[in-house]
């Protein structure tokens, strides 16, 4: 059995430079408190032989839900606290559905797969490290967290390499791929001279690629990199889905491109277009979510994804500041409907009818509120003061 040692792995923002500053002054003082964006673990491979270090970040809400979640394996390790920042960006626009982040440490040069030349019967190099990734942490992630079966590996560089040469060798293991600059040209390009035998399988049903490189690479990044678009383009991959573009940038740079980019580009129309949440036709509104669902379902993903109650929310509250109140109140019923044990929309749909002046209706979801919300969370704890407070506007004590 593996030994896991867990430690809280904190993002710091530091103060203590303005409470000095303060101090001298005889301002206020400034008090901190850390951000906490995710966990490091620390596992012992059999198959690596070493301690391993894992960093983990699930979403907001995490605890105080039973959501499933896809997951983005990020190659490095040194990428996660942007990988963290870009899912929670373009998740809170629900440009992209929220996700756990695992950052991978570096294999040393465990990324760069062994010349068919050099190959003996035990596994080493990409493949060892692929094997560490299918029957170790794969198990313990999905094991222990809330995951549904769509699996991101991101790469840069020899990061790219490794998942360009796991695609093309393990398609299965993860549902979608994005390779930043993945570093071809290494052995004096032997893998871009030998890709016939490493694209071994040319079957990827339902599977996802993205790959970029930087406009500013070095010219020999850019050939190897024109080459393997066209021996992509002459020898396609049944069932793959993929895209590869060119951006602006040099090597370094292309890091935050790759992850931004290639989420977009996987979760193509996830979101929902506004004109139909605009429109505020209920009918047009389901059609569109089991439209989606037909394209998702086969990975996990639930109505309540394609849709998340924050996102019917904040449309019922743009038409409530426009006064256009009929529709706020139809918005607001709906997210109800769909979310019957929501503390937040029964408290939403009672400020509706606050505003509109029908008092026994405000009343009647405010006590819902009340009597739905649990307080477990900092949130929670928020709406339910709320809740409480405008019931007492409304002369009823609770």
């Amino acid at each position: 059995m593996r030994k896991l040692k867990v430690f809280n792995f904190l993002c710091i923002l530091s103060v203590f430079s303005f409470v000095a500053f303060f101090n001298q002054t005889g301002m206020a003082q400034v008090e901190g408190e850390d951000v906490v964006i995710g966990q490091s673990l620390t596992m012992t491979s059999k198959i690596l032989k070493r301690e391993v270090p894992v960093l983990i970040s699930v979403p907001d809400g995490y605890d105080a839900g039973a959501a499933k979640y896809p997951v983005l394996y990020d190659l490095g390790g040194f990428y996660f606290t942007y990988a963290c920042g870009t899912v929670e960006f373009l998740a809170r626009g629900i440009y992209i559905p929220n996700m756990i982040v695992v950052g991978v440490p570096p294999f040393q040069r465990g990324y760069v797969p062994t010349p068919f030349e050099e190959r003996g019967e035990e596994a080493a190099g990409a493949d060892l490290s692929i094997k560490f990734l299918w029957e170790e942490l794969i198990p313990f992630v999905e094991k222990n967290y809330r995951t549904n079966s769509f699996r991101i590996l991101h790469g840069h560089s020899v990061g790219g390499l490794f998942t360009m040469y796991t695609l093309f060798n393990y398609p299965d293991l993860f549902t979608a791929y994005v390779a930043g600059s993945p570093w071809f040209q290494t052995n004096d390009q032997y893998w871009l001279k030998n890709i016939e035998k490493m694209a071994k399988v040319r079957k990827a049903d339902d599977k996802f690629l993205f790959m970029t490189v930087g406009k500013e690479e070095a010219e020999l990044t850019l050939d190897t990199f024109k080459e393997l678009e066209k021996w992509m383009n002459d020898n396609p991959i049944t069932g793959l889905t993929w895209k590869s573009a060119w951006v602006e940038g040099d090597h370094g740079s292309m890091v935050g491109r790759n992850i931004y980019d290639g989420l977009q580009f996987i979760f193509s129309g996830w979101r929902m277009p506004r004109e139909v949440l605009m429109n505020a036709d209920l009918d047009e509104i389901q059609k569109y979510i089991k439209t989606r669902l037909a394209k998702w379902a086969k990975y996990g993903f639930e109505e309540s994804d394609i849709l998340p109650e924050q996102m019917i929310n904040s449309q019922g509250y743009y038409f409530l500041g426009r006064e256009e109140y009929k529709k706020a109140v139809e918005i607001f019923a709906y997210n109800i409907k769909r979310f019957p044990k929501s503390f937040n929309a029964h408290d939403s749909l009672g400020e509706a009818y606050m505003i509109m002046g029908d008092k026994e209706k405000a009343v009647k979801y405010y006590k819902l509120a009340v009597e739905l919300n649990p307080g477990d969370t900092e949130y929670a704890k928020r709406v339910l003061i709320n809740s409480k407070d405008k019931l007492r506007e409304l002369g009823v004590e609770k």
